[in-house]
């Protein structure tokens, strides 16, 4: 069924009404999650047609959005029959979670495609943050016959509000040189499939991979670069808080909050920057961090200790949220045991990110304690025909940077044709 945009209130509401099945996206501008969700929306709208799949721009419906209790973007909302249902899924949306709902409440079988090999490669790219964007140029200029395969392009990396320490540029935020690097990549034509991967299975001759899509690839070699995801607090009530009050991107929600009451949990880079970037928008930010001390770079460091809006409680962690319909305050609790109360409009999560298992776990690829994935100094993997490169890896001495991030794509990218080089005589 064709996705429909809405622009006002009234047009909402009448399709709510004239419609059993709904689907809602409130999506926002600048939004990695929105970007990574977006070819998601589209592909199920096409698979369920018994929904009427509509999006609506936040920024341009605020009204509205406060009225239904958004907070955070992206935001999918169902209703069934003009009633909303307690199925609401915000921030990072898995396409799992989204289809899980809509089979559950479906109300017609989806449309199936039949499985079948559509293309065969040498080199299958599975991700676009830094390593993979990176790993595709020299993979073009190799003439490596490859295709690039992810959901969200620049990865993590678009979260960042600014980035100060990537060579050549004095200051960027992440949506812009996610832009540099894709336009690079994408002047030398590379084959690219904006999608996910379901499943990896060992072949004769490599790899088939399954994408989300339903299109099938064969390839001789895989480098994985998928990233890392955002770590959850995983304490009560922060799920069903989440797009709620509860965000993991302060450029994604940080409006959301203007003249509010925010606070960010952790202490590194990624932390400092989204409460330095709440600072301009909020009326009060609290950063608190479990640790002695906050980690990372010391002009971040420093700009946080100096900014009069930032409230830094250091020696404390998070115990619990409250809030029923939203977020209304949490409870810290400090070194000497004292719990302390703080109410609260928004909550952002910056404790770190955590490599997702699943392809890992398919491809049996060994890791450290923490799942990272073991590489060499070539960026193999203890599996014929894998590299792994970026921030999945236990790679560049564990320092998961932008650039470190790029330098592992390009040697994974040097050895595997090498690797092509000597398998074909």
């Amino acid at each position: 069924m064709e996705i429909k945009v809405i622009k006002t209130e009234t047009d909402f509401f009448d399709i709510v009404k004239n419609n059993k099945y709904v689907v809602v996206d409130f999506f926002s501008t600048d939004c990695p999650p929105c970007e990574k969700l977006a070819p998601i929306f589209e592909r199920l709208a096409i698979k369920y047609t018994g929904f009427q799949f509509i999006k609506i721009h936040r920024q341009e419906n605020r009204p509205l959005a406060q009225t239904l209790g958004v907070s955070g973007s992206p935001t999918l909302l169902f209703y069934i029959n003009g009633e909303l249902q307690n199925n609401r899924l915000s921030g990072e949306i898995a396409e799992t979670d989204f289809v899980a709902i809509l089979e559950k409440i479906s109300p017609t079988r989806k449309i199936r495609k039949n499985k079948a090999t559509s293309e065969i490669h040498d080199l299958c790219i599975i991700g676009t943050g830094p390593a993979g964007l990176t790993a595709a140029v020299y993979a073009s200029r190799y003439k490596i016959d490859h295709v690039l395969v992810g959901e969200l392009t620049g990865g993590l990396m678009t979260s960042s509000h600014k980035i100060c320490n990537y060579p050549s540029e004095i200051e960027i935020s992440g949506m812009d040189l996610t832009k540099k690097m894709w336009d690079h990549v994408n002047q030398l034509q590379t084959p690219f499939k904006n999608t996910g991967v379901t499943q990896i299975s060992k072949k004769r001759a490599g790899y088939e991979l399954v994408l989300s899509n339903e299109e099938v690839i064969l390839t001789k070699t895989i480098l994985l670069a998928t990233g890392t995801k955002h770590k959850h607090l995983n304490i009560e009530n922060e799920s069903k808080l989440i797009g709620r009050g509860i965000s993991y991107c302060a450029t994604c929600d940080a409006a959301f909050y203007t003249n509010k009451t925010v606070a960010v949990i952790g202490g590194s880079d990624s932390a400092s920057t989204a409460a330095l970037y709440l600072a301009d928008i909020a009326k009060d930010v609290y950063q608190i961090y479990r640790g002695e001390e906050l980690r990372g770079e010391t002009a971040w460091i420093d700009q946080v200790k100096n900014n009069l809006k930032i409230k830094l409680i250091l020696n404390s962690d998070i115990t619990s949220i409250q809030g029923d319909q939203k977020l209304e305050s949490i409870e810290i609790k400090n070194i000497s045991n004292e719990i302390s109360k703080i109410v609260l409009d928004g909550l952002f999560v910056e404790i770190g990110s955590e490599p997702d298992p699943i392809l890992i776990n398919q491809l049996k690829l060994k890791t450290d304690e923490k799942g990272y994935i073991k590489t060499k100094a070539d960026q193999t993997t203890n599996k014929k025909g894998i590299w792994a490169a970026g921030d999945i890896t236990t790679g560049s001495n564990s320092f998961r940077q932008i650039v470190t991030a790029c330098s592992e794509g390009a040697i994974a990218t040097q050895d595997i044709f090498k690797y092509l080089k000597i398998t074909a005589l």
